[in-house]
């Protein structure tokens, strides 16, 4: 197994958990190619550790193992999908959800796989093609402890379709018989189809699903707009709520439609209800003195790296300011931030720059993180994506 001297300044880092070291923190690893596991060297040239090596990466080493008694392999990774598949068991209500992550990746200590379950259909997503080599074992190990109906490969993250992905890269089932076109899931009863093979991640944004459930429980009555709306997740959870009129509005026609049919499968007349395939910033200029209850605004990443993060800052100001505006007195603002670079503080402080554009005074009624199915080592503050912020508008 090749070896690589970890800076003194970095062991700790390892120690605590810390599941990256990049490529410009250590030496190069001579010998090694991608998907190799290297074993990590501390002071005195001791063994503290091994990772998964990418060559082409950023990220060179992803930690898989710190402790003496752990060897990596299938044996390892089988062990830590039994694990994540336990915690998920004894810490989610699972009578009316059928939904949920069953791997996260850096947080389940399988740095860079994610495997998500929808309703019998596993969808395993990777970040690195680091991981490419070891797929008949992360195959074997999700068959065997999860025992879907189906396990769908989606490829690497950020892969943008074509001929010119090499086939070990291209989504296919990897096991049991294919996806439908369309999963029929339950989310907290919540009925949705998911289009795993073409959705986007591996079919929809699990991690929002307990702000769904959040964004139910206070849509009574209230007419509500919903931003980025894809499928419509959050329009459904605010029209099954009691919310009289829901606004669904997003880029892709195709999203607008499928919330359109999520809207039917819960026996809700889309009628009653407005689905607009239009730019968001567009729809708010467009609708300026317009006026809801309550406002979703769910963006994609506007930060994906860390030179776009003053850009970033003031797209997100800018647009939960106009969201702001469109929000009656009394009415809800929940906001939510999906990039790493993007801390919770500094979304707070965005929001807070929101509010002084719009003149219109926030109250915090919930902030929150990533569900506990998608947990995160203390010491990886990057693995701390998600931000949600429900505030009441004065």
């Amino acid at each position: 197994m090749p070896a690589v001297l970890v800076p003194d300044r970095l062991t700790r880092h390892v120690a605590a958990g810390h599941p990256w070291l990049y490529v410009d923190a250590v030496p190069e690893v001579v010998g090694a190619r991608t998907g190799d596991l290297v074993t990590l060297l501390g002071q005195g040239r001791r063994p503290i550790g091994h990772a998964l090596f990418d060559a082409d990466s950023p990220i060179a080493l992803r930690v898989v193992a710190t402790r003496k008694d752990e060897r990596p392999g299938p044996a390892l990774w089988r062990r830590r999908l039994e694990t994540a598949w336990l915690l998920r068991q004894t810490t989610l209500d699972l009578s009316a959800t059928d939904a949920f992550r069953v791997l996260h990746g850096e947080g389940d200590r399988l740095p860079g796989v994610v495997v998500d379950f929808y309703a019998g259909c596993a969808v395993l997503k990777l970040d690195t093609p680091a991981w490419l080599p070891h797929l008949a074992d992360l195959t074997g190990a999700i068959v065997d402890v999860v025992r879907p109906r189906s396990l769908w490969f989606k490829g690497l993250s950020g892969q943008r379709g074509g001929d010119d992905v090499p086939e070990p890269q291209r989504p296919r089932l990897l096991a049991g018989e294919p996806p439908p076109p369309l999963v029929a899931i339950r989310e907290h009863g919540m009925r949705m189809h998911v289009d795993v093979r073409r959705g986007q991640k591996t079919g929809m944004f699990l991690d929002q699903r307990e702000n769904r459930r959040l964004i139910r429980q206070v849509a009574r009555g209230r007419e509500t707009l919903n931003l980025f709306s894809y499928t419509g997740g959050f329009s459904l959870a605010a029209a099954l709520g009691g919310a009289p009129r829901v606004t669904s509005v997003d880029l892709a026609r195709n999203a607008v439609d499928a919330a359109r049919d999520n809207f039917v499968a819960n026996d809700l007349d889309p009628g009653a209800h407005a689905f607009v395939a239009a730019d968001a910033f567009a729809f708010l200029d467009d609708t300026a003195g317009t006026t809801y209850d309550l406002v979703v605004v769910d963006p994609p990443s506007f930060a994906p790296n860390h030179k776009s993060v003053r850009a970033a800052e003031a797209a997100y100001a800018r647009l939960n300011a106009s969201a702001l505006r469109q929000v009656r007195p009394g009415g809800l603002l929940a906001a939510a931030s999906c990039s790493s670079h993007v801390p919770m503080d500094m979304f707070l402080k965005i929001l807070g720059e929101s509010a002084r554009q719009a003149r219109r005074p926030l109250r915090l009624l919930e902030v929150r993180g990533e569900p506990p199915d998608h947990p995160t080592p203390l010491h990886f503050p990057e693995g701390r994506y998600l931000k949600f912020v429900l505030a009441l508008a004065e």
